[in-house]
């Protein structure tokens, strides 16, 4: 277990209170100007700490300058909650019907809160300039690359990047990461299939949109099966299919909804091709007309080897190698501009199981000190932040 030193262990109460207040006031998307202010309220009377907004609608950086050294570390929150309904009982539950913190993104604010507490503290003791960034639309729409095309990067010098999510698989007081991809790419899947309505008893007259969808169905199953390298972690799914008016009229529209997920470019790019490819057979097959579209979200989380190596040293015996997930992460989209680390934050004890995404998802917030004395080792091990 994670050995957190004393003066962050003093930082608890500071922590489960910015945490809880956030989990009250769960804004969605880039729809967060509450989470924002109340973000900016608790730094703003933070010495040599620089606030800048103007990124992805309601995000915002802190930056703590030490020097004029043309270069910066930096730090990485999301902002956004979930549209999903909590029904946990506590005293700081959901304020917004509808709304929750089921994915801990309330934790990950209260972590860099404290992170920057402590740096800001120990100005003195750091030898490079250190960002903090506050993204929106992690969820939904994909918030990093928004902050990224509003100049993140032109703006501040960022040699490398870290992040952290809470994990609740691993129990609390491990951290996990590893070096590589971590997460893989994903995209969207829709599919729309147009045939001819007609009543039931005289389905000759129509054109059946609901058979044709699944034939479809089967045939896209085949993809991964039959088109990709075994040796290749690819999933595609169909999680959604709706259709047809009555039971006794042709159904003449149905729409399917799926997600798709690969490590490999080469794969991800198959996938797609072999979801058109199916597309023209089945309007060929059975004379319906087939619009198959595919959103490219999200980018491997490839995780730099370097600073994989760093971190196993600045935690040692309370890593955890994680193996890799198909779960994905916007983190993604600033590892394509520089080196960047993205680790796991244990969360999971005797009273916290539910996962994240779950309607009762929870966490003891003394877990999150593991993450905050993670991101101090850090600098430290990089001897960014000295004694």
């Amino acid at each position: 277990m994670l050995k957190v030193r004393d003066e962050i262990q003093t930082m608890l109460t500071m922590i489960r209170e910015n945490r809880r207040h956030l989990h009250m006031y769960p804004e969605i998307e880039l729809n967060t100007p509450q989470t924002k202010a109340y973000l900016i309220e608790q730094l703003k009377n933070i010495k040599s700490l620089v606030i800048e907004e103007g990124y992805a609608i309601n995000g915002f950086v802190a930056y703590l300058k030490v020097n004029d050294k043309n270069s910066c570390v930096a730090f990485r929150s999301d902002m956004d909650a979930l549209p999903i309904q909590e029904e946990n009982d506590w005293e700081y539950k959901s304020k917004y019907e509808g709304y929750s913190h089921a994915c801990g993104h309330d934790g990950h604010m209260s972590i860099l809160l404290a992170t920057i507490r402590y740096l800001a503290k120990h100005k003195e003791a750091l030898s490079e300039n250190v960002l903090f960034i506050f993204q929106p639309g992690e969820e939904e729409p994909g918030g990093a690359s928004l902050m990224i095309k509003d100049g993140l990067f032109k703006k501040y010098p960022i040699r490398c990047i870290f992040g952290t999510h809470v994990n609740a698989d691993l129990a609390a007081g491990l951290i996990s990461c590893a070096g590589g991809p971590l997460m893989a790419r994903n995209g969207e899947i829709s599919i729309d299939i147009y045939g001819q309505s007609a009543h039931g008893a005289l389905a000759y007259q129509g054109v059946d949109a609901m058979v044709a969808a699944s034939a479809m169905v089967m045939q896209l199953q085949t993809i991964v099966s039959r088109s990709i390298d075994p040796l290749e972690s690819t999933v595609l799914t169909l999680g959604m299919i709706q259709g047809g008016q009555a039971r006794n009229v042709i159904c003449d529209h149905v729409n399917m909804e799926g997600t798709m997920r690969s490590f490999h470019d080469e794969s991800y790019e198959l996938q797609k091709q072999r979801i058109q490819d199916i597309a023209k057979g089945i309007e060929q097959s059975f004379q319906v007309r087939v619009e198959a579209c595919v959103n490219d979200y999200y980018q491997v989380v490839n995780n730099d080897v370097h600073l994989d190596e760093l971190l196993q040293k600045a935690t040692k015996d309370s890593y955890v190698k994680q193996k890799p997930m198909m779960i994905a992460e916007d983190f993604s989209f600033y590892q394509k501009e520089v080196p960047g680390l993205f680790y796991y934050t244990g969360v999971r004890d005797e009273e916290h199981t539910r996962g994240i995404h779950d309607c009762k998802f929870n966490f003891d917030e003394t877990s999150l000190l593991n993450a905050v004395e993670t991101n101090i080792r850090l600098l430290e091990i990089m001897e960014i932040l000295h004694d």
